[in-house]
């Protein structure tokens, strides 16, 4: 018994020792790292903005993306007493005219950020955006005919990326799938004019994904000319709605997930035609999918919807708007991006971006790796990520593109603010000069 007890203690002692080198380390590694560069330690602090007497996390992730801290504010004010009523806007009830007015003013607050037309629908469909993966196909395909299988009508697919296979794979559970495009080796840096996409007329709609958050793809000239004129077209905006002037007329639909530029997660900010919501679904559409059984719902709410998610996203755009709107947040994204981007194509080939086409350069999410990424570069690139995790910053590791290392990336959705860019490419260039 005394031997057991013995063995128990040495391991606790060994646990201990474990546990305080690790400690010990990262003590190390923060000071080693904080010590080497003054001028950007003293900015990637301040970049963690201050909230009375917590300091904000540097958030760099795709999703869910950093929120205008003085819209978290107000949001904490009035979470308990909406308007001064004494009630959360989490436990009012849906079909309640206080709800109602939440909805209707994210809604007109929307249309004006947008310049959204007349004879164009607007829902806060619950599930986000991968939802609308199967709703699409479901409502826009048309009635069955007289054949016993749908998968004899086709839609077309841009592929360019991660997020263009998912919405790919969930169509072809109802129809035949034509990728107008392909790349072999299927990492998507750049893809081919639109003039030589092979595009099936036949095709009920053309679906594309505005950009791709894992290589830093984003289309900045798309080819609408390529559109036959009949054929609506779909585009799953989530990266890159409200970072940019749209005109929403070349659509059919446009939808995009809340929790990268409007609120946080929950729900699908979607726009569609009016005339291509009707009742002829596929036969078995949930009604989850159904846009005709929403569209005729009283205020559009079928189900409960994604109150707070709604609610913060109205108090987004109103923020959005008071800084002048599109326009605005265009700028914003083109100098951050672009902060980074001549910094890697001024580095001397110490920093790689896979994506190097400025039609297809990402404004929202820079992908980059240390030269090649491979060996003693693959070292650099796990070295970047553990001091960037060190200093508290979040989700800069991306997904390996074709490479053994994974990715670097640093997301700039909306809310993002210029001088956090600043300091991640301060951080960058001294990264640079204590490696080269």
């Amino acid at each position: 018994k005394n031997l057991l007890v013995q063995r128990q203690i040495r391991r606790l002692a060994m646990s201990s020792t474990a546990i305080f080198s690790r400690m010990t380390g990262l003590r190390q590694l923060r000071s080693l790292v904080r010590g080497t560069s003054s001028s950007w330690h003293r900015g990637a602090s301040s970049t963690r903005r201050q909230y009375k007497d917590v300091e904000r996390t540097v958030n760099l992730s795709a999703g869910c993306a950093a929120l205008p801290l003085e819209v978290l504010e107000k949001a904490q004010k009035e979470l308990v007493n909406f308007k001064g009523k004494p009630i959360s806007v989490t436990e009012m009830g849906y079909r309640t005219q206080d709800f109602y007015d939440v909805i209707e003013s994210a809604e007109e607050r929307y249309r004006k950020l947008l310049s959204i037309p007349d004879n164009y629908e607007v829902h806060f469909f619950n599930g986000g955006a991968t939802l609308q993966f199967a709703a699409i196909p479901m409502n826009l395909l048309g009635p069955p005919g007289k054949r016993k299988t749908t998968h004899y009508k086709t839609a077309n697919y841009v592929r360019n990326g991660h997020w263009s296979e998912k919405a790919r794979d969930e169509a072809r559970m109802y129809c035949h799938v034509h990728e107008v495009n392909n790349d072999p080796e299927d990492l998507y840096f750049s893809v081919p004019d639109g003039k030589d996409w092979d595009i099936d007329p036949d095709g009920r709609y053309i679906h594309y994904t505005a950009a791709d958050t894992r290589q830093g793809f984003e289309f900045q000239d798309f080819p609408y000319e390529v559109i036959p004129p009949d054929m609506p077209l779909v585009c799953d905006a989530s990266a890159t709605l409200g970072s940019q002037p749209i005109d929403v007329s070349k659509y059919g639909v446009l939808y995009a997930a809340a929790h990268k530029n409007f609120s946080t997660s929950g729900v699908c900010y979607t726009i569609i035609r009016k005339d291509l919501i009707t009742e002829d679904v596929l036969p078995g559409t949930p009604t989850m999918c159904n846009w005709h059984r929403f569209s005729t719902a009283p205020n559009k709410i079928w189900t409960v919807p994604v109150t707070f998610s709604i609610w913060l996203g109205d108090m987004v755009m109103e923020w959005m708007l008071e800084r002048g709107g599109l326009p605005y947040f265009e700028d914003l994204a083109i100098r951050r991006s672009n902060l980074l981007y001549d910094l890697i194509d001024n580095s001397g080939g110490f920093y790689r971006c896979f994506v190097n086409d400025w039609r297809y350069r990402s404004r929202m999410q820079v992908v980059f790796t240390i030269r090649s990424g491979i060996g003693a570069d693959e070292v650099l690139v796990q070295k970047f990520l553990e001091e960037t995790d060190a200093l508290g910053w979040l989700d800069v590791r991306s997904h390996p593109l074709g490479i053994p290392s994974d990715a670097i990336r640093v997301t700039m959705y909306n809310p993002q603010p210029f001088e956090t860019v600043q300091r991640v490419s301060e951080f960058m260039a001294d990264f640079k000069k204590r490696h080269m």
